[in-house]
């Protein structure tokens, strides 16, 4: 895993002949595009960042269909994955930065475009843009204009 090689253990083949082979299929012979993203997603031996700038590059659907029936329909192919839920207190990651004392929320309305990140990898990706805007002026529940 990562800088160790490849471990072939974690592919079951037969799982992949007798589940997947129209997924398989249709990604090496019909899809170039599909057949360079495994063969990038290969070479990245389980690192996270490269397999994303993978996908990221050479994502088509039947990429998506074929890691769909290997991974998450018929687990052909092993994969870490974390179990879900929230953090225990104290056990949640750090904040990569100092947290803003006193930030007026005002500041951040509007269009803001991602040119910058702790992950190139999942931060920035061209023209990728977030829109902010703050809470309506009135509460809900309070009817200020004397109509009700």
């Amino acid at each position: 895993y990562g800088n160790k090689g490849l471990d072939t253990s974690l592919v079951d083949k037969n799982c992949l002949t007798n589940h997947c082979s129209l997924q398989a299929e249709a990604c090496l012979r019909d899809d170039p595009d599909c057949r360079k993203g495994l063969t990038c997603t290969a070479k990245c031996l389980g690192d996270n960042s490269c397999i994303t700038g993978c996908f990221a590059r050479y994502g088509t659907p039947n990429l998506d269909n074929l890691l769909k029936c290997t991974i998450e329909d018929h687990e052909c192919i092993k994969v870490a994955i974390l179990e879900g839920g929230a953090d225990k207190y104290g056990d949640e990651p750090r904040s990569p930065g100092k947290t803003v004392r006193n930030l007026d929320l005002k500041t951040m309305e509007g269009t803001w475009y991602k040119v910058a990140g702790y992950n190139p990898n999942y931060d920035c990706y061209a023209c990728q843009k977030n829109v902010f805007s703050g809470p309506r002026s009135e509460r809900m529940g309070d009817d200020s204009s004397g109509s009700g």
